[in-house]
């Protein structure tokens, strides 16, 4: 330090050594974590299309910029504190700062960048990923939600570079994140030695906006009205951000908040044909034994927040804290009609198709039946938090090292009462039913279904269940640059400690007979509702249902109308389970650049060392005897390596080698020791189910290999090849399958290890903006990818299947076109037919579902440089959801869903 002429230390320096004694201190005690430097970040850079492209083109997979990805592994020190300013507008930037992500990361990545701020295609994280090359997507309950990469789960999904998840789930639940929050997300095909070990198949970062990654001061607001058709209501969704940054003598600081909520009230339908049996009346005719519906409704409400606060005392440090809160408030239902045939009767008359040598139930009819006619309204009422909170901060040190470090918390919680009144119709009546136009048909000709007081209350389902989760999870890295440009960049190491807790349990015995026998619901007054009419020709159109608000509101009301007790059940203790999970974790990576034969080749070797401790305690019991305690311990140690390697043939042609092993840990719930039974009934065909876990579970472990070549012909164009292969060990899967307990036959579902498996296939993706086109045809723009799969599993038994849930062919077109104060995208996604289920329901036929089509559109106008209005649509084509056991002449499903039109008001200045 210097010193002035009387000795003392000026009092600037005075504050610069305090303040590096304290990041100081705070590293060592784990307070101090991963803030992103403004200037030092390049991924974010990129992906904000910065200006300064150099920068972002050496350092664009630098997980600590300004979205905090929270470890200090990619960074090359950078001064500029303007160089993280974004200067997004409009999807042609979008999509060239998506391509600048790709080209210049690591791994193999697909991004989607926001066109502005709060500006997406699409209104939640699932709907969006859908576009990405190598991801598919399945729509229920109103919007896009389950998601695969490359066909298969086994997904991690991170916040900002962090862990986060959902109660006793391990991944985020990516649809309870709005938009409106998001700078981009990040699909990675393959890991790194520093990210957050998990994810065989791939890892989603999700990342939100930080005050640095502005210039100055922000402020944005998007309201948006939707629409959809089938529930005929439309629904609010307002979110808003305001950002600033100030220059103080302490230096500088900045604040950041964003508020949103979204309310959606969705309507599902199905019209299901029941599983199939063989009828000996006719003798050897193949159908199902009854159809049905099933018409499901919500009222949906997210309110999600998050801030972020940093501060940059001087060039060499800075520090953030930021948290994230989401509370989702979902009713809903599950109004299913159940209409038994009378198969194998003299009076009935049945008509067949051929195929294959075989018969198949092509109508059925009886003029006076009494088969099962059932109601069961399967009410939900869900009640979600979740919060996470982080405080981190960066030191460099010296001009050639950083030092970075991060604590974060994570508490998440889940309620779910869930009560089921069962009502049948016992009158003689005509039917008819069969196979039309694909799916499972069902009608009563002059029956009157909707008159509650011609049904009779038989039975309560009275299920609940809860479940929590918690983490403490604590990471410190350093990375050093050298100061002579040798083949070795750069080193980097660090550690990382998570301690994960999560319970769960749900009720006992769930399946409650009437005991007070013969009484209609219309006895019970506001129990009496009518279900949503269905659309299609599949027969019963309405039916009577029990109202779901007052099974909600009212369940002991309920309970005492046919049970004689307003009493709910306890917790079963078999479904009761705790598990504890500590995780330790050590890297250490190094990143190189050479010449080989004249061809600039760089890249990064690592090795990640995991070790996980596991305590289980729950419950078992053998037979019928006495519930028993059960606590299972274990230690598993992973060696994690990794190799990224890319040759730049040319400054426009690319050509990657990215191969490593990666692990996934099952859910929380495999684990569990207890074997819950549902209860026996003889309310419908199917056997009673039986739920367990596997305390012995092994990770599931893939090696994965990726060689990609990719050639950037334009800033906004280009063509990208990817040939990969996916091998796995100890592969998690459950299997169903039938089982006699205690005399009873249930269908019993138990995770288990596959012993390997293995997929590979091929993905590529073309991307252009035709500018050199005259007049308006400018503006026009295209991007397609298509990904081909295939591999398999070795089962239990010895036989061999492809992935279920796997799409062998999968592909999105796009069009797009922006050209002064218009912009406009046409989006379609088409995916190959897949097994959904192999054995199903243990029948010995395969679920398997057709191929599934969306269509979205959205066109936009910017009133002015602060205002743009959009008008948006989904699911345009009212594409059908088909699956079918085995043969289409027997089918399951036909679902339908809503198409949504919203119309968006953004603002900003």
């Amino acid at each position: 330090m210097e010193r002035t002429a009387s000795g003392q230390v000026p009092a600037s320096q005075r504050r610069a050594f305090a303040l590096r004694a304290l990041v100081a201190a705070l590293a060592g005690a784990g307070l101090a974590g991963s803030l992103p430097a403004l200037a030092q970040s390049t991924d974010t850079a990129s992906a904000a299309a910065v200006t300064n492209a150099n920068t972002a083109a050496n350092n664009s997979n630098d997980p600590a910029d300004g979205a905090a990805a929270g470890t200090a592994g990619d960074r090359a020190p950078a001064r500029d504190a303007g160089a993280n300013v974004i200067v997004v507008n409009g999807q042609r930037q979008a999509a060239q700062s998506a391509q600048t992500i790709k080209k210049n990361a690591e791994q193999v990545v697909d991004s989607i960048v926001a066109e502005d701020i709060g500006k997406f295609p699409d209104k939640n994280v699932a709907e969006l990923l859908g576009r990405i090359t190598g991801v598919q997507t399945v729509r229920e309950n109103g919007e896009a939600g389950r998601i695969v990469i490359r066909g298969l789960g086994g997904i991690r999904t991170l916040l900002n570079g962090r862990e986060m998840f959902t109660a006793a789930d391990r991944s985020l639940n990516l649809t309870d994140v709005p938009v409106s929050m998001l700078q981009r997300v990040d699909v990675y095909k393959s890991q790194g030695a520093d990210m957050v070990e998990g994810g065989t198949s791939g890892v989603i970062d999700v990342r939100t906006f930080r005050p640095f990654d502005f210039k100055g001061s922000q402020t944005a607001v998007n309201v948006r009205a939707e629409h959809r058709d089938k529930t005929g209501k439309t629904d609010p969704q307002v979110g808003g951000l305001l950002s600033n940054r100030w220059k103080t003598d302490l230096g500088e600081f900045g604040l950041l908040g964003g508020l949103s909520y979204q309310r959606g009230r969705y309507h599902d339908e199905t019209a299901w044909a029941g599983q199939p049996t063989t009828y000996t009346n006719p003798a050897g005719v193949q159908g199902a034994d009854g159809n049905g519906r099933v018409m499901v409704t919500g009222d949906r409400k997210r309110l999600a927040a998050n801030l972020a606060a940093q501060w940059r005392p001087n060039r060499d440090m800075q520090f953030y804290a930021e948290g994230f809160s989401t509370k989702i408030d979902v009713d809903s239902q599950s109004v299913f009609f159940v209409g038994g045939f009378p198969i194998n009767n003299a009076a009935s008359t049945v008509t067949t198709v051929g195929a294959d040598g075989k018969r198949y139930l092509d109508t059925i009819s009886n003029p006076s039946d009494t088969s099962l006619v059932l109601s069961s309204t399967q009410a939900r009422r869900d009640w979600s938090r979740g919060t996470q909170g982080a405080i981190g901060g960066t030191w460099d040190v010296s001009p050639t090292v950083r030092l970075s470090s991060e604590l974060v918390r994570t508490v998440s919680t889940y309620r779910q009462e869930n009560p089921i009144l069962d009502s049948i119709y016992t009158a003689p009546h005509p039917v008819t039913g069969g196979v039309r136009d694909g799916g499972g048909f069902v009608d009563y000709p002059g029956v009157n279904l909707v008159d509650p007081s011609k049904w009779t209350m038989i039975a309560l389902y009275d299920n609940h269940n809860h479940a929590n989760g918690s983490a403490n999870d604590w990471r410190g890295d350093v990375n050093w640059t050298p100061d002579d440009a040798g083949i070795l960049k750069e080193l980097s190491g660090g550690v990382r400690v998570a301690k994960r807790e999560a319970s769960h349990a749900n009720e006992l015995g769930n399946y409650r007979p009437a005991t007070i026998t013969g009484r209609a619901p219309s006895s019970v007054p506001g129990l009496s509702c009518v279900s949503p009419q269905t659309h299609g020709n599949y027969g019963v159109n309405q039916y009577y249902a029990a109202c779901m608000n007052f099974l909600l509101d009212n369940t002991g009301a309920v309970r005492q109308a046919i049970l004689g007790t307003s009493a709910g059940l306890p917790d079963d203790p078999l479904s009761l389970y705790t598990d504890e999970e500590t995780t330790s974790a050590l890297y250490g990576k190094a990143k190189v650049g050479f010449d080989a034969f004249g061809i600039p080749v760089d890249g990064t070797a690592g090795v990640r060392l995991v070790r996980t401790r596991q305590s289980i305690d729950g419950n078992s019991r053998a037979g019928t005897g006495p519930v028993t305690p059960v606590s299972v311990s274990g230690t598993t140690t992973n060696v994690l390596p990794s190799l990224n390697l890319r040759a730049s043939f040319r400054p426009d042609l690319i050509g990657r080698l990215v191969a490593g092993k990666a692990i996934e840990r099952a859910a929380f719930g495999d684990y569990n020791p207890g074997l819950t039974l549902g209860s026996v009934t003889t309310t419908n065909a199917n056997l009673p189910t039986g739920t367990s876990g596997n305390p012995n579970l092994k990770p599931q472990e893939a090696r994965n290999l990726d060689l990609a070549l990719e050639w950037y012909f334009a800033k906004d164009g280009s063509l990208t090849g990817t040939v990969f292969q996916h091998d796995f060990k100890n592969y998690l899967r459950r299997r169903d399958a039938v089982e006699t307990i205690n005399g009873q036959q249930y269908l019993v579902s138990r995770p288990y290890n596959l012993d390997t498996a293995k997929l590979y296939g091929f993905e590529g993706a073309y991307q252009q903006f035709f500018s050199s086109l005259p007049g308006w045809m400018s503006g026009l723009g295209m991007q397609a990818n298509f990904t081909y799969m295939d591999g398999g599993m070795n089962e239990a038994d010895g036989s061999r299947n492809t992935f279920a849930g796997m799409s062998k062919r999968a592909y999105n077109l796009v069009g797009l076109y922006e050209r002064g104060p218009w912009s406009a995208r046409l989006a379609y996604s088409w995916r190959d037919k897949f097994v959904d289920t192999y054995n199903y329901r243990g029948l010995g036929v395969d679920l398997i579902v057709d191929p599934i089509k969306t269509l979205d559109a959205s066109l936009s106008y910017k009133i002015d440089e602060r205002m743009t209005v959009t008008l948006d649509g989904s699911n345009l084509l009212n594409q059908a959801y088909h699956d079918y056991h085995g043969t289409p002449l027997l089918p399951r499903d036909v679902r339908r869903y809503d198409r949504v039109v919203g119309l968006a008001l953004r603002w900003k200045m």
